[in-house]
This record gives C-alpha cells, structure tokens and sequence, in this order.
C-alpha cells in the first residue's frame, strides 16, 4: 500500500489542559493507505497528534511529510468562526486548492440546508450551519487523506443523507483517519486501528480486539488548544496545513 504520512525521528511534548504532555518520542512512522480509528488511552492528546500529522503545527523535532494532500481536520469547529463569510471562506478554499469558484458555491450551496447564511459572517451562524458547512466544505478538494475529529454527520436528515453518499464516493481508493467516539462509526468505516501509546505509533489489524484495550469515550475539548488555527481569524494556506 503505498505510503500517505511520513514521520522521521519525530518528538513532541504540547502543552494540552496547561500541562506539558510527551506525545511523541523519536518517532519513525509510515502509515500507508487505508482506514484508520486513532486511539490510545488519552484520547484529550489526539488533537495534538492530528494537528502534526496533518502539518498544522511543527512538532518539537523531526519532521512530517506527505504523499498527496491531507485535509484539514474535518469537523473541528474552530476553523468555522470569525468575521469571514461562507463565500469568503470559499473562495480561500478554491485558491488554495485551484478549484473553480462558481462550481464550489453551486455544490456547498445545493449540498446544505439554509444557503442564505452563506453572505454572512460566520460567528453569526447557529451552530448546525456551522457544522454542515464544515462538511460540506471538506468534500471540495480532492484530498488523499482525510482525516476527520469528531462525529460524522449521522442524523436522519437531506443534508447527511447526501453527505454521507458523496463522502462515500470519495472515498474510493484514499485514506480515512478518523478520531470519534461512536463506535458505529468505527465499525462502519475503519478496517484498521492506528495506537499512539507511550509516545509511540503502531498499526493493529483487529480494531475489535483495540476497541476493548482503548474504549471510545466523549473528552472535554481544551478551548485554549481547540483555538490554536482558528482559519477564519488569520486566513493563509498555512492554517490549511498546505
């Protein structure tokens, strides 16, 4: 399987709720194509991780690079805020990936419930615009990697009904890393389990036996971390992780 995420002598101890934690240490990692469940025991320091697999943030040493494109983390909320409107977001997002304008605002706008916020500064947003945005937006850029925090759209609704059928079609053929806490979703969609425990990475094949040693849990989120990339508030290709 061809490798997507390269780790090279990687060490990083982030601060995560004010306190220093050892993330990685001297860490040397391929993690190949396929459809990976995070866990570990710590699932508060996944963010951490993802923010370095993804290229959002330098760990302390080593270095990260990619095979293909990696998504921003899909369904974090802090890149869904600020004055910026949905259309301004947009377009950031199709300069950054040389996507089309007009057919980014036609597909976002067919794909979400309410259209008409899409003018609107975003902190102005309930939150269920915000999130199916998030989403929505997520499906634009060919990624090969997604990498998705949180809770996949799951209600009995349009929008996750065509959500989850286009996210299907993309699918096909790239990587999924997926950090949740419904194991309906694990099952559904992860074929293997990527570890992080005592600073360390591995692959496991039996997600079923992995889910008994870590068990998916709900974390509280560490709103000075969660507010580290906010993309609305400094707009650059750097907050992208590109």
């Amino acid at each position: 399987m061809m490798p997507m995420i390269y780790l090279n002598d990687v060490t990083d101890n982030p601060h995560v709720f004010g306190e220093r934690h050892s993330l990685l240490s001297r860490v040397d990692f391929v993690l190949p194509r396929g459809r990976y469940v995070l866990l570990s025991q710590h699932p508060q320091r996944h963010r951490s991780l993802i923010d370095v697999m993804t290229g959002l943030r330098s760990p302390r040493s080593g270095r990260v690079s990619h095979a293909g494109q990696v998504s921003w983390p899909i369904g974090r909320q802090a890149f869904i805020r600020g004055k910026a409107s949905g259309l301004r977001m947009m377009k950031l997002v199709c300069a950054l990936y040389g996507i089309e304008y007009a057919g980014c605002v036609e597909f976002v706008s067919d794909l979400i419930t309410s259209p008409e916020y899409l003018q609107r500064p975003m902190e102005d947003w309930p939150l269920p615009m915000r999130q199916e945005f998030a989403f929505a937006l997520a499906l634009v850029p060919a990624f090969d990697v997604y990498v998705i925090e949180g809770v996949i759209p799951f209600e009995a609704n349009r929008f996750s009904r065509l959500w989850l059928a286009l996210f299907e079609e993309r699918l096909v053929g790239r990587t999924l890393l997926l950090s949740t806490y419904r194991q309906d979703q694990v099952m559904d969609y992860c074929t293997r389990a990527l570890v992080l425990e005592e600073g360390q990475l591995r692959m496991e094949n039996d997600v079923e036996a992995c889910l008994k040693q870590f068990p998916l849990r709900r974390f509280r989120v560490d709103a000075d971390h969660s507010e580290e990339h906010p993309l609305t508030e400094d707009i650059s290709g750097e907050n992208l992780g590109i």
